[in-house]
């Protein structure tokens, strides 16, 4: 997003603590035809061009070059290890053993490669910051490139502009199982020519972006919304499909607060928590949020106006003051960590809580509570709606626009062992591995020729899906997948989009993600010409600094009187209309002018 003179606000992201994130489209289905030969008599090019894509018979013979079952192949490394960086604050779970478990075997015994995992426990960008600053890089890293004005995304791109990565323009052509990231539906557009192809990078390419989908139907439903323990809503005779704006909710928080319920051990209850950091409060105050994909706002007589700006932002904060001044949402959730979360959820001591509601159901199965005592289950709450009233859907562009990715910094040892490797586990034989395992031991085939995992381990899923997924994860099965696909397939390829999902999810997170299915919003995002204003660089650096945010909310949040609350939020409108000469507002005059310039701007 950052154009023209973007390294005056990448050098203040480098410096301070920015925010952190914490969120397909069709495109290509078929998976990637062979990394390999079009003359299959010529022969293996430099080892720059990655994978072997003119493989000679003797190359095979000789064991320098692997064919998967479809065909594909892959260039033989003679035992590279590579240590890639999960750059996503809450760690990343791991086997105990990464080089020797039976997945890194296997996947060494055909190409070569071991990819090793390092966890974070920190901001995501005050790891980068620390990362580049200390010159300390591994060979791969996934971190959150959410564009736009993340400044997760300002870091990385102030290291793309400096020479610290790897461009992958010219390489990725030759991967072909991961080359279609970089594909318009797959991704977006605006995301395309405005983050990815930063006009800074002169035409370098260093982003690789992950967990987009490769097909419609793999695009992956979040399942955010609110839960209650189940026997809260029975004990106060509440309906919660019932519940379908804030206020409502509000309402029934309230009963909740003042009947005294007990925890799982008999003590005290909070009404209402989140997990890390606050996350995602904003699921509280849904009702009061339109349909949007951008903090833009088309307004009477064709003006934008910026949400921030607007009543809506203030009503919605100003709900979430007096969820903490009643004393219904947990003060510590804004700071919290998520093993604190899951303590406090998992023990049935929050009655509401929020975000994916695998997270939810996942906690109350690692403390036993989930079979222990079926009557705390956390059921959902509504889902809310928008403020029109429509129904809550999961809102995609046309095309992702903005993802976790994967970059390479100037320190990996050996980019085309990595890029061989993502292109191998990316391939559908590859895919089916670190998912599924291996045939007749952890998973056999159906009659439509797709994985499944044993009856065996569906059954003991069911009960003590915590044990299982860790005996899996200690052997190297299922648990990178989601650090490693790219423009995923796998409901294409398999029929479900992850293991045990066709006879083992819980039955409460597929029936909830029935409700809240996916609605493709078509259009190029307006927020995606906002950095073609002049000045746009210097007052970004302001503008959208989340940790400036975050001091007022914070101080409204905990503010004694909403009058007060309401004066901090209001501080903070008039630092966004007056800082700097008001040059925000000729920003958004700028872009009143510019909405009429086409006619497919989606908002």
């Amino acid at each position: 997003m950052k154009k023209k003179v973007i390294s005056l606000l990448l050098a203040a992201a480098m410096t301070t603590g920015l925010l952190a994130g914490c969120g397909g489209g069709a495109g290509d289905s078929t998976g990637g035809s062979s990394t390999g030969a079009e003359d299959a008599s010529a022969s293996t090019e430099d080892s720059s061009a990655g994978a072997s894509t003119d493989a000679s018979a003797a190359d095979e013979a000789s064991g320098d070059v692997y064919v998967d079952e479809d065909g594909n192949k892959y260039q033989k490394f003679d035992d590279v290890k590579l240590k890639m960086l999960v750059c996503w604050n809450g760690g990343f779970n791991t086997p105990s053993d990464q080089y020797n478990n039976d997945v890194a075997k296997a996947i060494r015994e055909k190409i070569g490669v071991t990819v090793e995992f390092e966890e974070v426990m920190m901001s995501e960008s005050e790891k980068l910051n620390l990362m580049f600053a200390s010159g300390d890089m591994p060979d791969m890293v996934n971190a959150p490139f959410w564009g736009g004005n993340s400044g997760e995304t300002a870091i990385i791109k102030k290291a793309g502009i400096e020479g610290r990565l790897i461009d992958i323009k010219d390489l990725l052509p030759k991967y072909p199982n991961i080359a279609d990231a970089w594909d318009i539906g797959v991704i977006s557009r605006k995301y395309l020519e405005n983050d990815i192809d930063d006009p800074n990078n002169n035409g370098a390419r260093y982003i690789l972006p992950t967990e987009v989908a490769g097909s419609v139907e793999d695009i992956n439903l979040w399942a955010y919304g609110v839960f209650v323990r189940s026997d809260v809503a029975e004990t106060l005779g509440v309906d919660p499909t019932t519940i379908k704006t804030s206020d409502q909710l509000y309402d029934f928080m309230v009963q909740a607060r003042d009947y005294g319920f007990k925890d799982v051990n008999g003590n005290d209850t909070i009404v209402a928590t989140t997990f890390h950091s606050g996350w995602n409060y904003s699921d509280f105050y849904q009702s009061y949020k339109p349909k949007n994909l951008t903090d833009y706002r088309h307004v009477e007589d064709g003006k934008v106006d910026y949400y921030k700006l607007t009543d809506e932002y203030l009503k919605e904060k100003l709900f979430i003051w007096k969820l903490v001044h009643e004393n219904i949402l947990d003060k510590e959730c804004f700071k919290t960590s998520d093993d604190r979360a899951k303590e406090k959820v998992g023990n049935g001591t929050a009655l509401f809580t929020c975000a994916q509601y695998n997270v939810t159901i996942d906690a109350t199965k690692q403390t036993g509570l989930y079979d222990s005592n079926p009557e705390m289950r956390y059921i959902p709450v509504g889902p809310l709606t928008y403020s029109d009233g429509s129904p809550l859907k999961q809102t995609e562009s046309e095309g992702r626009s903005g993802s976790p990715a994967i970059f390479f910094p100037n320190t990996c040892s050996n980019i085309d062992a990595a890029l061989t490797w993502l292109d191998y586990v990316n391939s559908k034989e590859g895919m089916k591995l670190i998912c599924y395992g291996f045939e007749g031991d952890t998973y056999e085939m159906n009659e439509n020729g797709q994985p499944r995992m044993t009856a065996e381990l569906v059954e003991r899923r069911l009960t003590d899906s915590e044990n299982v997924n860790k005996e899996l994860r200690e052997r190297g099965i299922n648990y990178m997948v989601g650090r490693v696909y790219v423009a995923r397939k796998n409901y294409s390829w398999f029929g479900e989009s992850a293991p045990f999902d066709e006879d083992a999810m819980d039955p409460y997170l597929a029936d909830y993600k029935k409700q809240r299915p996916a609605e493709i919003i078509p259009g190029y995002g307006i927020d995606a010409i906002a950095p073609n204003f002049e000045g746009y660089q210097e007052m970004s650096e302001w503008a959208f600094d989340g940790d400036k945010e975050n001091t007022y909310i914070e101080r409204a949040f905990f503010a004694d009187t909403e009058e007060e609350a309401r004066g901090i939020l209001e501080e903070y409108q008039e630092y966004l209309r007056t800082n700097d000469g008001g040059i925000f507002l000729e920003f958004l005059d700028w872009m009143s002018e510019q909405s009429t310039t086409r006619d497919d701007f989606a908002y």
